[in-house]
């Protein structure tokens, strides 16, 4: 049986800051249609290309981290 990992996209979505992309899966394809499932129509279509080029970080889970807000 595969283990779920975590998958993370980082600097994507950008506005003013970075943006991140995240979801706990046993693939990066499963990750992916993760993300579109809570995703509004508008976010998906214009930002799903991203998480194809971009290659995500993928740890072991537990896994925890933080990051700072941007003004």
């Amino acid at each position: 049986m595969k283990k779920i990992k975590l998958f993370i996209w980082r600097g994507i979505r950008r506005d003013y800051t970075d943006g991140i992309g995240f979801a706990a899966a046993h693939t990066k394809e499963e990750a992916i249609e993760a993300i579109r499932k809570i995703s509004e129509d508008w976010e998906w279509s214009s930002y799903a290309g991203e998480l194809l080029t971009h290659e995500p970080e993928v740890h072991d889970v537990p896994y925890g981290g933080w990051i700072s807000g941007g003004g």
